[in-house]
């Protein structure tokens, strides 16, 4: 993509982050939180995430699906983080449009095994996050429960590597920042520590990263 190109996508990048922080600040606010988010280094993430995914897909429904992906989990991550809730309808929004984007995509490319490797990863990871929470006895929440699907399905358009690499990385850093919580002092083994954030970093970094 050209260097006007990158840089209008920087653009459209902060101004969704913008609007992204402002949906997640309500969804706190509703929730009785007073933690007021910082808009302009979420903006300028935005800016750097638009440009990198414009950069990786080029002028495609590509781009779109996986912008979707990002300002979906740049706004559960703010959310998640500050109330330990996961937003539903940020969720669903993103499989309802997502999915079919990613389809039509993978009929565009002629490459249509990627629908069946998107619905594979999104009913196994559905499947495994169930019996996650059955055997945590709810250490698992709803939200991530729907959230890892999604997640899923968009990083099972590329690979099934992604889909291993991205959720891996989410226990990943979940269980290092469980820990140092714990090693500070800060939380216990029983506490409840958001999930959804990790998912969400998890995916992003690894569809960059690979």
């Amino acid at each position: 993509m050209s260097s006007a190109g990158l840089v209008l996508a920087a653009f459209i990048g902060a101004i969704i982050a913008r609007r992204r922080t402002r949906r997640a600040q309500r969804t706190i606010h509703s929730l009785q939180s007073l933690v007021v988010l910082p808009t302009t280094p979420i903006m300028l993430l935005g800016a750097l995430l638009g440009a990198a995914t414009a950069n990786m897909f080029g002028f495609t429904l590509q781009l779109f699906a996986f912008g979707l992906m990002i300002a979906m989990a740049l706004e559960q991550t703010l959310t998640d983080f500050c109330t330990h809730r996961l937003a539903r309808g940020a969720t669903m929004r993103a499989a309802l449009v997502g999915g079919p984007l990613l389809a039509l995509a993978a009929i565009n490319i002629d490459e249509t095994t990627r629908i069946a490797t998107m619905f594979g990863a999104f009913t196994s990871t559905l499947v495994f996050f169930l019996v996650l929470s059955f055997v945590s006895k709810g250490g698992i929440g709803s939200g991530d429960i729907r959230l890892a699907p999604v997640l899923a399905m968009f990083l099972g358009w590329l690979s099934w590597q992604h889909v291993y690499i991205g959720l891996a990385s989410g226990f990943i850093l979940g269980g290092i920042w469980a820990l140092a919580l714990i090693v500070t002092g800060k939380a216990s083994r029983s506490s409840r520590i958001a999930f959804g954030p990790f998912l969400c970093v998890g995916a992003v970094a690894t569809l960059f990263a690979l």
